[in-house]
């Protein structure tokens, strides 16, 4: 994920940060050790310069990498909270599945494919718009409409059960 060198304080981060811990001791003797020890794991490895870089810019995601972590983190959350709408309409609706398309039914099936029309053909949509109106009237639709409206129920994704 990150491109960057090698850290050279890598092998002597923990050991470091202990030496930087005793020079708040009240001792003298600690204090001067804990330099001692310091100088010794920089001269081997790194210099003072490193460390201190290393402490102003420490080792992590790259700006880029926090970016695309933010991007994905905001798709991911635009999404459900998509299908939680979606979701709830079901809920409030009466779901995608129905037990059939008789009687009263063709009406849940009419409404919810007028719901979902703007993922159809605009060719669709006024007939979609007329078996609609028709649940106003309780009208039942003729076989050839019901067969349409049903093919068009299922395309949406809805079930009959």
């Amino acid at each position: 994920m990150n491109n960057l060198a090698p850290d050279p304080l890598a092998g002597y981060a923990r050991r470091l940060a202990g030496c930087i811990r005793r020079l708040l001791s009240d001792k003298d003797g600690e204090v001067i050790a804990a330099l001692a020890a310091i100088q010794r794991m920089l001269t081997s490895g790194a210099d003072l310069h490193t460390l201190a870089e290393r402490i102003e810019t420490p080792p992590g995601l790259s700006e880029s990498t926090k970016r695309e972590i933010r991007k994905a983190i905001e798709d991911a959350r635009a999404a459900g909270y998509a299908e939680g709408v979606r979701a709830a309409e079901s809920r409030q609706n009466g779901g995608d599945a129905f037990h059939s398309t008789t009687s009263a039914e063709w009406m849940r099936v009419a409404l919810y494919v007028q719901r979902e029309k703007h993922r159809l053909p605009a060719q669709h949509h006024q007939f979609v718009d007329d078996m609609a109106a028709r649940t106003v009237w309780e009208r039942e639709p003729t076989d050839r409409q019901h067969r349409y409206l049903r093919s068009l129920f299922l395309k949406l994704g809805g079930k009959i059960t």
